[in-house]
């Protein structure tokens, strides 16, 4: 570890990135437990110094990924949603009732994350599933088209890693690889960025990886939910080629004027419960346009237009209100009429 520790740590002048085939080496040093905490801490720290390079990244992401255990989804074409680690502080989770429209309609949603982590530390999706009542692990309850997992109960290195994560308490590359490792086996995927400077380097990222088709977002707290409060940019990546796609909420009929919002976890769950129970909801729209987005991902749609549409059926005619208390593995964490949210 000492080699690759003195090539990136160099400082600002004489720090270089690491090629593919060293950065690899470095990661299994890491995840061999070849490497001391210490020298995990600095490398890391090293890195977020310097900015990890594409290569770097793609041979964290295929390390973890060659610790993984066998795909944790037997059905196929699967769709993972791939969300930030750190929780959510300034948005809906709508990637979790968005799952639950799109399981409805027969496309299996593979969604992860651990207890929540640094820097944000926000409303963790585990808790939101948690709370929801819905099935957390692998489970044969009603089929495989809704899945959540922590993937600390799955894979030991990202357990083994948390400790010196929660140390440094900052951003590291680590945050980006672990979403990409695809515990799932999934042929589509959705992942979000923080800023858009990111968006050129995580596309082509995931174009160099196994995905059938995929989707990155600028979405709000670096998510992979699409923002109803302002046009946004998405890159679709197919055949290892990425295109840019300019999404527009007014055009489609979505616009809302809700953006940064700081949600308790009781909110969270009052309003996915009443979103999927088709109430008027502020976040409805959200809902709407990312199940929708979604859906054409999934070329489950022919066009967002199409998408949206089928998202609003799903929720309007019953459908994923049924689907989702059909999950709910605590019924009593759900309202006793569906006219009582």
């Amino acid at each position: 570890m000492h080699t690759w520790l003195r090539e990136v740590g160099r400082g600002a002048k004489g720090a270089r990135s690491l090629s593919y085939d060293e950065a690899y080496a470095a990661a299994k040093d890491i995840l061999d437990g070849r490497a001391t905490d210490a020298q995990i801490g600095a490398f890391l720290m090293a890195e977020r110094m310097k900015g990890e390079s594409l290569d770097e990244l793609l041979a964290f992401v295929r390390a973890l990924s060659s610790h993984n255990p066998k795909p944790l989804c037997a059905e196929k074409g699967v769709l993972d949603c791939a969300g930030p680690y750190d929780g959510r502080t300034k948005s809906l989770a709508a990637t979790v009732p968005s799952a639950i429209v799109l399981s409805a309609y027969g496309v299996p949603v593979f969604l992860h994350a651990p207890e929540v982590l640094p820097p944000k530390r926000g409303v963790s999706i585990k808790s939101v599933v948690q709370a929801l009542g819905l099935p957390i692990g692998c489970t044969k309850h009603q089929t495989d088209r809704f899945t959540f997992v922590d993937p600390e109960e799955v894979h030991d290195n990202l357990r083994a890693l948390r400790s010196i994560r929660e140390q440094l308490g900052v951003r590291t590359l680590l945050n980006t690889a672990e979403k990409l490792i695809n515990l799932s086996g999934a042929e589509y995927l959705v992942t979000g960025v923080f800023h858009g400077t990111a968006m050129e380097k995580v596309s082509e990222l995931v174009a160099r990886l196994t995905y059938r088709r995929a989707m990155v977002v600028q979405g709000v707290d670096g998510s992979e939910d699409l923002p109803i409060h302002r046009a946004s940019i998405v890159t679709l990546i197919e055949g290892g080629r990425v295109t840019k796609h300019r999404i527009d909420p007014g055009a489609l009929g979505l616009e809302s004027d809700v953006g940064a919002v700081r949600l308790s976890l009781a909110e969270h769950v009052e309003h996915t419960q009443a979103i999927l129970s088709g109430k008027e909801d502020r976040f409805r729209n959200m809902v709407l346009l990312n199940a929708g987005a979604r859906l054409w991902l999934t070329k489950c749609a022919n066009s967002l237009v199409e998408g949206v549409e089928t998202a609003r059926e799903i929720i309007d005619s019953g459908r994923a209100w049924e689907w989702f208390c059909s999950l709910v593995q605590k019924p009593e964490l759900l309202p006793a009429h569906r006219n009582e949210i």
